[in-house]
């Protein structure tokens, strides 16, 4: 019940942060330096939260490479591109995306042997799946170069949402705990964000006169830092593949916030789709080699 729960909040609270992202990029804010105020923002409370529990993240070597190679793959790229296709994807097509790691996920953790393969698990996968590309296989088809060139970049989320999955399992430090890891990796994709929109010349803060923008940089710090403390913490007791499903939630998250806030388009194949993820949610149970390790590590 407790992976469920966790399950439940962090894909809510995923899907919660694309739409914030929409509303704050719509509104003109660059879509990197939009995820640096969030990764700096969220970085610090939870690097506060940390400390207060008198837990404060390492900053030995071995640490570091760990929050700055998840920083990247986990979050930097993924959310980076995330950002920047909303506004041309509509934040429930971009939601499909995050639907999709599970597979891939499931198959890299079988490939390094954190998995093994099981026909319970995988119907769950694939139920979950095929429940959102018929949710979306319309658009995924629709004859338009220019969406299709937009869909292929986007193509790198789930990619690199899979490795990171896999590498904060098969590279999870020895008696590490969630908050300072999930800390880390927050300033570590901090650093990326900074160093890239320097580069460009492009890092922008919202003027005085914009309240209204650094109220939803606020909101969307609250909302990444309980997600992250979500993230890690499910991590560490379910799994890589069995997080990876957060993408399903996050995925009709998005769909329904973008129809209620931002009038997209509300089709039936919904119902579907929900009852796909309900199913593949229950045959995916929490289990595997990394659980006991990271059960192992941590308690």
């Amino acid at each position: 019940m407790k992976a469920l729960l966790l399950l439940l909040g962090t894909g809510i609270l995923g899907g919660t942060s694309i739409l914030l992202a929409k509303l704050a990029v719509g509104a003109g804010m660059m879509p990197l330096s939009y995820l640096f105020w969030q990764c700096l923002g969220a970085g610090l409370v939870l690097l506060v939260v940390s400390a207060l529990r008198g837990d404060a993240p390492s900053f030995a070597p071995r640490y570091l490479r760990y929050y700055f190679v998840a920083g990247l793959v986990s979050l930097a790229l993924p959310m980076g591109v995330g950002y920047f296709m909303v506004p041309h994807l509509g934040a429930a097509l971009a939601g499909i995306f995050t639907a999709m790691p599970p597979l891939i996920t499931y198959l890299l953790s079988m490939c390094i042997g954190l998995e093994q393969a099981r026909l319970k698990r995988m119907l769950g996968l694939m139920a979950g799946f095929v429940g959102v590309l018929f949710l979306y296989l319309p658009q995924l088809t629709a004859p338009d170069s220019t969406l299709l060139v937009y869909l292929l970049v986007a193509a790198i989320i789930p990619v690199s949402l899979a490795i990171g999955n896999v590498y904060r399992t098969a590279d999870w430090p020895t008696g590490a705990n969630p908050v300072p890891l999930a800390a880390g990796m927050m300033l570590a994709s901090a650093v990326y964000c900074l160093v890239f929109e320097q580069g460009r010349d492009h890092l922008m803060m919202p003027g005085f006169d914009q309240g209204w923008l650094w109220g939803v940089i606020a909101v969307q710090v609250v909302v990444a830092a309980l997600m992250y403390m979500c993230h890690f913490e499910l991590q560490r007791v379910a799994g890589p593949v069995y997080l990876s499903q957060i993408g399903y939630i996050m995925a009709l998250t998005t769909l329904v916030g973008g129809v209620a806030l931002f009038d997209e388009t509300l089709r039936p194949e919904l119902l579907v789709t929900l009852a796909c993820v309900v199913l593949g949610t229950f045959l995916v149970r929490p289990g595997g080699k990394k659980a006991a390790l990271a059960r192992a590590n941590v308690d």
